[in-house]
């Protein structure tokens, strides 16, 4: 079995991973180009609807969000609706979906589980390249932790449909920003095949994931490229300003 698979549900299709899906009590989802957009800006009502059409199809009762900003902060949602600046979101309040949103960035989606191997509390990141380099990932298992009070050797996290280190060319000044954050072993982020520098942004979220404690066989990587994949998935490096934006999302059952 796959570790991810976009699976046809009703009203639209969602991509799911086989390790999230076999936690109790913890609902997950990776939003489609077949399903609600969520390009409109963050504070706009056609924003909302898309985030409640998402949750209410996943039996959730209502959804929290962000303004993501690039960076590397990871707050704590107790209720619905808009809650500020971050790209990071954390929760323990059952019912309520945790959203991020992207067009070729990471989305990781993470679960701590308890002794009895339910979920306790969950949390999403936006993993941009400036948020990678910000150290996000490791930011969403400390935040994770201190929430539950579980350690991250008992948690797991799953990385979606992103731009892949086929496609996602950069300039030299990411990786000497990356190798500043993270010292000489971020070098092996970024290879340069046919003399072309990429950023490696899976192996860098799985990379700091590990370093923070998450077990690396409790880690899932959805491994399809957004810019390359046309069916599924938004790609603003393929289609620019045309470009939609889907969500990644977990939530506790309540």
């Amino acid at each position: 079995m796959p570790a991810f698979a976009v699976e046809p549900s009703t009203p639209f299709p969602l991509g799911r991973f086989a390790g999230l899906a076999g936690v109790a009590g913890l609902v997950h989802a990776v939003g489609t180009r077949g399903g609600p957009d969520f390009s409109p800006p963050t504070d706009s009502p056609a924003h909302a609807a898309a985030a409640r059409a998402l949750a209410e199809q996943l039996d959730l009762d209502a959804a929290a969000w962000l303004r993501q900003v690039h960076g590397a902060e990871v707050l704590h949602a107790s209720g619905p609706g808009l809650l500020g600046e971050g790209d990071g979101l954390v929760t323990a309040t059952r019912g309520l979906a945790l959203l991020v949103r992207s067009a070729d960035c990471p989305l990781i989606l993470a679960v701590a589980e308890d002794a009895s191997g339910r979920a306790a509390a969950v949390g999403v990141a936006h993993a941009s390249w400036k948020s990678s380099v910000g150290g996000i990932a490791g930011r969403l298992v400390t935040e994770l932790a201190a929430l539950s009070g579980l350690p991250p050797s008992r948690m797991r996290a799953a990385l979606a449909p992103s731009a892949g280190p086929c496609c996602y060319e950069v300039g030299p000044e990411i990786r000497d920003a990356a190798v500043d954050a993270f010292g000489a072993a971020a070098e092996a982020w970024f290879p340069a095949p046919g003399g072309r520098l990429v950023f490696d942004l899976w192996r860098a979220n799985a990379d700091q994931l590990a370093a923070a404690g998450l077990p690396p066989a409790q880690f899932e990587l959805a491994g399809v490229c957004t810019i390359c994949e046309r069916e599924h998935f938004h790609s603003w490096r393929r289609d620019r300003e045309a470009a939609g934006r889907f969500a990644g999302l977990v939530g506790l059952r309540g």
